[in-house]
This record gives C-alpha cells, sequence and structure tokens, in this order.
C-alpha cells in the first residue's frame, strides 16, 4: 500500500523457517525469540522442504492458470474444466517433488483447493498481475520449473507444459 507496509488481505501472514538440513539450531531458536518479541506470527518447520513444496504447490497451481486465463479466482474455481487444469497441474507437482524426495500428497493438492475456494472471488496471484501488466514474472520459477524438471527427471508434465509454453512469448517480450 506503501513503502514498508503491506496488505496481506487474502491470509494472515506467518513466517515458516527451519535450517536447510531440519536441524534445530540456536540461531533458529533465536530467531524464534526476536520474530515472537516483535510478534510476527512465526513456526520453526519440522520439514522445511516440504513446507517450502506446500507453498510452491499453492502458488505454482494457480499463477499460470490466472495468467492464462486472466481470471479472478472466483471464476476461476466456478469452472469445472478450469479446476481440473489447475488439479492436473498440481498433480504434476506432487509427483515431481515425490521424485524428489519431498513427502506431498493429494492432501495437500486438497488443502490448496480448500485455500483457493475460500479466498475472495477477487484475487489474482503477483505472477498473474505481471503478466497482465506485461512486466517479468515467475513463470521460470514455478511452471517452468516443474517442466524441466519433468525432463530430467523423465516425468511428463502435459498441464505445466502449456501454461509455461503458452505464457513464453509473454514472458520472453517483458524480458526483452
Amino acid at each position: 500500500e506503501s513503502p514498508g507496509v503491506i496488505d496481506h488481505f487474502a491470509y494472515d501472514p506467518e513466517i515458516v523457517f527451519g535450517e536447510y538440513n531440519n536441524e534445530k539450531s540456536d540461531r533458529v531458536a533465536k530467531l524464534h525469540q526476536l520474530f515472537n518479541k516483535a510478534e510476527i506470527k512465526n513456526t520453526i518447520a519440522d520439514d522445511i522442504h516440504l513446507d517450502i513444496w506446500k507453498k510452491f504447490l499453492f502458488i505454482a497451481t494457480v499463477s499460470g492458470i490466472g495468467a492464462l486465463t486472466r481470471a479472478e479466482f472466483g471464476a476461476m474455481r466456478a469452472l469445472d474444466g478450469v479446476r481440473q487444469i489447475m488439479y492436473q497441474t498440481a498433480s504434476e507437482i506432487v509427483a515431481i517433488a515425490n521424485a524428489k524426495g519431498i513427502g506431498l500428497t493429494n492432501s495437500d493438492i486438497d488443502l490448496v483447493f480448500k485455500v483457493v475456494d475460500n479466498l475472495n472471488s477477487k484475487t489474482t496471484a503477483s505472477m498473474q498481475r505481471d503478466i497482465m501488466q506485461g512486466k517479468p514474472s515467475e513463470l521460470e520459477n514455478f511452471n517452468g520449473y516443474i517442466v524441466k524438471q519433468g525432463k530430467a527427471l523423465h516425468i511428463t508434465t502435459p498441464a505445466n507444459s502449456f501454461t509455461y509454453n503458452c505464457l513464453l512469448p509473454q514472458e520472453q517480450k517483458a524480458r526483452s
């Protein structure tokens, strides 16, 4: 809204953090104390990799489809065909995560859809807004990452590939 001020209209913000090796180190404990003292909602992750992938699962599932449809979450979640594509996108992400030893499950996909169904119907993803405004986006880091990992791991990713390749010309134009 202004320098240093973020309006978290869609959810109650929380910082989830931890060591890369999931060790409950002194610095993690100190950081936890500092966040608590500053009254910042925070959680020490039991498995930081799983938590990162859960966040990734949500944002990568909705961002590309939002950019393709140019629709708000309310419109996307109301259409069975769009929901199916989002579900396929999420299933491909879970398959890649599992191949990398990350324990995402179909229950995590269900949570993504629960969040989508409970967000304000006017919500859009930041990547979607960037692409719609002709700005560089996280396309390479979201759907592009899943496509590249699918190729490397010999896992088909048709939904992510379609989304990535359809948005790539706009991304390249924004970056030129």
